[in-house]
Formats: C-alpha cells, sequence, structure tokens
C-alpha cells in the first residue's frame, strides 16, 4: 500500500464512519435479537402459537441472510455501504409495520423471516464492520470496539421501554412505533458512511505517512488476501468453526432469556432491567477488550471471551434470585460481550482490508444458518420439556467448543498485522 505524503486533517473523517456504523448496529441487532426477544413471549401467547414454531422465523431468517450474504458483501467492497444501508434500513421498517398485522404464521415468516432480514444483512457486519475495517488499521481494535457498542447499546436503550410500550399499548402499535424509530435513524446515517479513505483523498487511520516520535512509520503496510485465499487457510475455518458454535448459543440465548426469566417469576419489567444491566456490561466491555485486543493476540481474546459465556450460562442456571442474576449478568456481560468486537476484528487482523465483504459474506451463510439453530432448538426443547435446562446445557457445550477452536487459530503465514498504536 503505497502512501504519498500528505497534509494531515486535523478531523479523520473514519470516526464519523464509525458513529454511523454503531448506529447501523444498533438498529440491525436492535430489531432482529433485542426486540424480538422482548415481543417473543408476548406474541407467543397472544397468538396462541409454541415457541417453537415463533422461534422458527428466526431459521426462516438466517436461510434468507445466508442466501444474501454472498451478492450483499461483494457489492458492498465494490459500490461501498451508504446504498445499502439506507435499503437496509427501510426494510427492517417496513417489515416492523407489517409484524404489526400478523395474524398468521406465513405473515410472521414474511415480514421477519424475509423482509425484516434482508434488511439487517445491509446494515449488519457486512457494511458496518468491514467498512470501519477500511477506514482503520492501527487503531482498528478500538475503533470496531466503539463500532460493535452500537450492538450492545440497543439492549440497554430498548429493553424496558419496549416492556413498558407493549404493556400499555399493546404489541402491534409496538412494532409500529419501532419501525418509525429505525427509519428516522436511517435517514440520518446513511449518508455519512463512506466505502473507504482513499476514495476522499485520505489514508487508514487519518496518518500523514510520516515517521511518528519513536522512529515508526504512522501507515503500516497491509497484506490483504482475497475471499478464494482466505479460505485455503486452516485459520478461515477454525474461525469459522469457533464464531458458528458461539452463535450458536448466543442466538439461542439472546431470544430465550427474558421468556427464561419471566418464567422463572421474574416481573417484566425486572426482567427487562436485568437485560438492560447486562447489556450495559456489554458496552462497557468492548472499549476495554478494544484496548486489550491491541496488546493481545485476538484469538486469546476471542477465547476467553467464549470461556466466560460458558460460565455466565451455567450461573444463570443456578441463579434463584436478583443477586445472583446480577453475577450472571456481570460475568457473562463483561466477557461474552465482547464476541461482536473481537470476531471482527479477527476477520479483519487475520485477511486483510480490501476483500472483508468478500471474506465475510462468503463465511456468513455459515454462521446464520448455524446461529438459527439456537433459538429453534430452544424453543422446542422448552415446548417438549416445559423447561430451558437441556436447550441451555447444549449452549454451555457449544460456548466451549468456540474457545477450544478459537485458540486453535493461528493466523496466516502471512497474516496482516496492524502496528501498535
Amino acid at each position: 500500500m503505497g502512501v504519498s505524503e500528505r497534509a494531515r486533517p486535523r478531523f479523520f473523517y473514519g470516526w464519523v464512519v464509525v458513529g454511523a456504523a454503531f448506529v447501523s448496529h444498533f438498529i440491525n441487532y436492535g430489531v432482529l435479537v433485542v426486540s424480538f426477544g422482548i415481543f417473543f413471549p408476548f406474541m407467543a401467547a397472544a397468538l396462541g402459537w409454541g415457541r417453537g414454531l415463533l422461534a422458527s422465523v428466526t431459521l426462516v431468517s438466517r436461510v434468507t441472510s445466508a442466501a444474501g450474504a454472498p451478492l450483499v458483501g461483494r457489492a458492498i467492497d465494490r459500490h461501498g455501504p451508504r446504498l445499502y444501508v439506507m435499503l437496509g434500513g427501510a426494510a427492517v421498517a417496513g417489515g416492523a409495520a407489517l409484524i404489526s398485522l400478523t395474524s398468521q404464521p406465513w405473515h410472521m415468516f414474511a415480514a421477519y423471516g424475509v423482509l425484516v432480514a434482508l434488511g439487517g444483512l445491509a446494515l449488519g457486519p457486512l457494511s458496518a464492520d468491514s467498512t470501519v475495517a477500511r477506514w482503520f488499521i492501527r487503531r482498528r481494535g478500538r475503533a470496531l470496539a466503539f463500532t460493535t457498542m452500537g450492538m450492545s447499546s440497543a439492549g440497554v436503550v430498548l429493553p424496558l421501554p419496549l416492556t413498558l410500550l407493549i404493556d400499555g399499548a399493546g404489541w402491534r402499535r409496538a412494532w409500529v412505533a419501532l419501525g418509525a424509530l429505525v427509519l428516522l435513524l436511517t435517514l440520518v446515517v446513511a449518508p455519512l458512511m463512506r466505502r473507504r479513505p482513499e476514495d476522499y483523498g485520505m489514508i487508514p487511520d487519518g496518518d500523514d505517512g510520516k515517521e511518528g516520535p519513536n522512529g515508526v512509520r504512522r501507515v503500516v503496510e497491509e497484506v490483504s488476501l482475497t475471499a478464494r485465499e482466505a479460505m485455503r487457510t486452516p485459520a478461515f475455518w477454525l474461525l469459522l468453526i469457533s464464531t458458528n458454535f458461539a452463535g450458536f448459543a448466543i442466538s439461542g440465548v439472546n431470544l430465550h432469556i427474558f421468556s427464561y426469566l419471566t418464567d422463572r417469576q421474574i416481573e417484566p419489567g425486572q426482567a427487562a432491567v436485568v437485560i438492560t444491566y447486562l447489556y450495559f456490561l456489554q458496552s462497557v466491555a468492548k472499549p476495554l477488550w478494544g484496548f486489550a485486543a491491541e496488546r493481545l493476540h485476538v484469538r486469546y481474546c476471542l477465547a476467553a471471551c467464549y470461556a466466560g459465556g460458558a460460565a455466565g450460562i451455567l450461573l444463570l442456571m443456578g441463579a434463584n434470585s436478583l443477586p445472583h442474576l446480577a453475577v450472571f449478568a456481570t460475568v457473562y456481560g463483561l466477557t461474552r460481550g465482547a464476541q461482536s468486537f473481537v470476531s471482527s476484528l479477527a476477520w479483519s487482523d487475520y485477511f486483510g482490508r480490501e476483500a472483508q465483504g468478500a471474506i465475510r459474506g462468503t463465511a456468513q451463510p455459515f454462521g446464520l444458518i448455524t446461529s438459527a439453530g439456537g433459538p429453534v432448538l430452544g424453543g422446542f426443547l422448552f415446548d417438549l420439556r416445559s423447561d430451558y435446562v437441556l436447550a441451555f446445557s447444549v449452549f454451555v457445550a457449544a460456548f466451549v467448543v468456540s474457545s477450544v477452536a478459537a485458540l486453535l487459530a493461528q493466523p496466516p503465514r502471512h497474516a496482516p498485522r496492524p502496528a501498535a498504536a
């Protein structure tokens, strides 16, 4: 990556991209994961559907996303994220409005499983994380940490207001209100997205290419692999195994945790507070792990994150009071909360920034399909056993497998290595 000397701007636009990507994650994760988990028990009871049937819409959602991910990832690499963020937000808002009209299972499959899923695909890591990774090399860890805080921030902001809104106005009107919020946020952030700094006369990290005070050049060489080259490395497949098993567990816990708490005779308002506290700690965890990942190899961070997820779920299964739930939320939030950030950092650091959309678009179908298994398995095992004990035990085992696979994922021999900040 040749660099000519240029005047260093006073403010680097990459941080605006980080802010826009933060909101993009907020919309995507806030609707598909956080909000759906809050709506889940209310809708299942009101519509008279089993939890396994309602959870099955996540399988349709993942299949839809898996089919579209390779095409969307390559399109974002080529054309940039702005148009796709705009279309994605409009699709999510429209899907939320259609969900409010649901009376038959196929309505939910079409609205959430297809329309919302396609919108979320354009808003999530394929656009947000891959774009931020192009704007940063040395500071990529902290940039991605702040970007993915949008996901956990949705868990802080949405649960309690949504619970109160559903209680006061009903779940159908709550979906309409959520769709309106999504449309408003999309109109604000989509115009702020930019493909990469070189298109605007800048270079990654906002550097000027000159030597710093310690004689270290501010611009570093980074080798970028194509999707085909990445797939030939063991690291690609070990990361795939690690993130897939973790996605299976995480998605299952995300959807069913609110129902699990209310089934344990926790009032809905109190359950919303527990989830808010959990996501608050996940927000706190990301910048902490962001700075740690600039000093520790990312595979150790991934392994620790997934091990903490297993420990947290074990604590949840043994919790029988609000103080015990606070201990669970603390452990789970401060460890598993870093997952979205450290997994994005691993893909970027291992394979470079130029083909991030294509590489993640190639890997994402596997992850989307396996992550659908967690919610569906949890729902059907609950219907079968009337509790979540077996389902959550399976999630613990999946976290353990993820942690081991992460430890084994040695970077490719010619992996790009960002310089220390």
